[in-house]
């Protein structure tokens, strides 16, 4: 009698249980799926939002807003005055910031606002525009749906074939702040109304715009960086003259993957060495003259070698002409040498554009394809 009274007690609790407040419509919420942030000729900040539609009448699936404000906190409010809906936090994904914003300022006072609200959602890519976020927020989408998604999935897929790197706001955050480091970003630009990653954007301590990197480039900055986890593309053109080959046709493409590294650092006085010694299994995609494998595979090993070598001492001497670390090289000095690192981390960037770098890549051939 006890056990069917509770049952009773509780249906009849459930049965007048209502819900706790009003009921909120997706289509009356506006989620910000991509925000972008550029310079005006007055230098004032020009802000552009993309969020979806879901109305079943509004014949646009997103829709673009833009406003002008100093700071972000104000231009929320000018974004409220002209979006119909509440604003959903949390639903940010792309942060899309002008070179010319970058060239001009530190970025980072910009996008303090994120961080202080938790509501915000820090996993958010930060990507850097080469050209205008004006330009990219109104590329035509008809074809491929909405630009927050479109954005995102380019982002995400060019980082998995390691084309190009991947910043989230937090990881941004982390680069600026940790003195071993400096900052790298997706860059990407619209080439015929197309959104094209153009490579990696590279700033300063400061926050500055410092270079760019190329996609060949920008996979041998993941490279030099250790993250290997995924195979990394690379097409290299080699002398036709070692093969007796054409010019046009000594092209071998390969990806690398399981790299081994062995990092080494000497202070000499104020001088400083790195001595990178990788070994670096290769399996072959593409090779476009003749070779026989079985009596020249050392061969073509040691030009892929050489080839490696001077392209990654030459993306190196690219960073330290312009005083920066997207490496990630002193975190390895401030791991091996703790007590001389202390002279040098107020002005890492400097201390590495003076030390001398070796990188000594070990090409060993796993395979060749199901073919030959």
């Amino acid at each position: 009698m006890k056990k069917w009274q509770g049952i009773f007690l509780t249906g009849a609790a459930l049965l007048w249980l209502t819900g706790c407040g009003k009921a909120v419509y997706i289509e009356n919420q506006r989620f910000l799926l991509t925000q972008g942030m550029d310079f005006d000729e007055e230098k004032k900040v020009v802000i552009y939002t993309s969020s979806p539609v879901f109305s079943n009448v509004a014949k646009d699936r997103y829709k673009i807003t833009s406003t002008t404000a100093d700071t972000m906190r104000e231009s929320k409010k000018k974004l409220e005055s002209k979006i119909n809906g509440n604003i959903a936090p949390g639903k940010l994904q792309s942060i899309l910031i002008g070179k010319k914003m970058l060239q001009q300022t530190n970025v980072l006072p910009y996008l303090d606002v994120f961080y202080r609200d938790p509501k915000n959602e820090i996993n958010a890519n930060v990507i850097v525009l080469d050209g205008s976020v004006e330009e990219v927020m109104h590329t035509k989408m008809s074809d491929k749906g909405r630009i927050g998604a479109v954005i995102k999935q380019l982002i995400e897929s060019t980082y998995k074939s390691r084309i190009s790197v991947l910043t989230t706001l937090l990881k941004f955050h982390q680069q600026m702040t940790d003195n071993a480091m400096t900052p790298c970003l997706t860059e990407m630009r619209v080439e015929k109304n197309e959104l094209v990653i153009s490579g990696t954007t590279l700033l300063h301590k400061d926050g500055t715009y410092a270079t760019s990197f190329n996609k060949q480039e920008s996979s041998l900055l993941i490279f030099l960086q250790r993250n290997t986890k995924n195979p990394i593309p690379l097409t290299f053109h080699l002398s036709p003259e070692m093969f007796h080959t054409d010019e046009e046709m000594s092209y071998v493409s390969f990806i690398m993957k399981k790299v081994k590294v062995n990092f080494k650092t000497k202070f000499e006085g104020n001088h400083l060495t790195i001595d990178i010694q990788m070994k670096v299994p290769i399996d072959l995609t593409e090779r476009m003259f003749t070779l026989d494998m079985e009596k020249q595979s050392k061969l073509l090993e040691q030009a892929i070698e050489q080839e490696l070598e001077k392209e990654c001492q030459d993306l190196i001497k690219k960073a330290q002409k312009n005083q920066v670390d997207p490496f990630g090289f002193g975190i390895y000095v401030r791991a091996h040498d703790y007590k001389n690192w202390k002279k040098v981390e107020d002005n890492w960037g400097k201390a590495l554009s003076e030390a001398t770098v070796n990188v000594s890549p070990k090409v060993a051939i796993k395979s060749i394809g199901v073919s030959e």
